[in-house]
Protein backbone atom coordinates (compact mmCIF):
# COMPACT_ATOMS: atom_id res chain seq x y z
CA UNK A 1 0.00 0.00 0.00
CA UNK A 2 1.55 3.33 -1.00
CA UNK A 3 2.18 6.01 1.57
CA UNK A 4 -0.39 8.76 1.01
CA UNK A 5 2.28 11.35 1.81
CA UNK A 6 4.72 9.98 -0.78
CA UNK A 7 3.73 11.23 -4.23
CA UNK A 8 6.36 9.06 -5.89
CA UNK A 9 4.93 5.89 -4.34
CA UNK A 10 1.41 6.87 -5.37
CA UNK A 11 2.61 7.57 -8.90
CA UNK A 12 4.37 4.19 -9.10
CA UNK A 13 1.15 2.48 -8.02
CA UNK A 14 -0.85 4.36 -10.66
CA UNK A 15 1.76 3.58 -13.33
CA UNK A 16 1.58 -0.13 -12.50
CA UNK A 17 -2.22 -0.02 -12.69
CA UNK A 18 -2.05 1.58 -16.12
CA UNK A 19 0.61 -0.90 -17.27
CA UNK A 20 -1.65 -3.76 -16.24
CA UNK A 21 -4.35 -2.57 -18.66
CA UNK A 22 -2.36 -3.81 -21.66
CA UNK A 23 -2.79 -0.51 -23.51
CA UNK A 24 0.86 0.52 -23.27
CA UNK A 25 4.03 -0.69 -24.93
CA UNK A 26 6.46 1.87 -23.54
CA UNK A 27 7.11 4.34 -20.76
CA UNK A 28 6.77 7.37 -23.04
CA UNK A 29 3.09 6.78 -23.77
CA UNK A 30 2.28 5.74 -20.22
CA UNK A 31 4.09 8.71 -18.69
CA UNK A 32 2.31 11.09 -21.08
CA UNK A 33 -1.02 9.77 -19.80
CA UNK A 34 0.12 10.23 -16.19
CA UNK A 35 0.88 13.88 -16.93
CA UNK A 36 -2.46 14.23 -18.74
CA UNK A 37 -4.14 12.88 -15.59
CA UNK A 38 -2.54 15.69 -13.60
CA UNK A 39 0.59 14.09 -12.19
CA UNK A 40 3.35 16.69 -11.85
CA UNK A 41 5.84 16.35 -14.70
CA UNK A 42 8.78 16.72 -12.32
CA UNK A 43 7.68 13.63 -10.36
CA UNK A 44 6.99 11.62 -13.52
CA UNK A 45 10.52 12.42 -14.73
CA UNK A 46 11.96 11.02 -11.49
CA UNK A 47 10.51 7.64 -12.37
CA UNK A 48 12.16 7.81 -15.78
CA UNK A 49 15.54 7.45 -14.07
CA UNK A 50 14.48 4.65 -11.71
CA UNK A 51 16.01 1.59 -13.40
CA UNK A 52 14.29 -0.99 -11.18
CA UNK A 53 10.90 0.66 -11.64
CA UNK A 54 11.43 0.79 -15.41
CA UNK A 55 12.32 -2.91 -15.54
CA UNK A 56 9.32 -3.91 -13.46
CA UNK A 57 7.03 -1.68 -15.50
CA UNK A 58 8.28 -3.14 -18.78
CA UNK A 59 7.63 -6.65 -17.47
CA UNK A 60 4.11 -5.71 -16.39
CA UNK A 61 3.31 -4.08 -19.74
CA UNK A 62 4.56 -7.18 -21.55
CA UNK A 63 2.60 -9.55 -19.32
CA UNK A 64 -0.57 -7.48 -19.73
CA UNK A 65 -0.26 -7.78 -23.50
CA UNK A 66 0.12 -11.54 -23.19
CA UNK A 67 3.86 -11.63 -23.80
Amino acid sequence: MPDKDDPLAALRTRAYALADTGRYTDWASLSADLVDEGSPDVIVRKLTNDAIFQLMLKDRMSAARGG
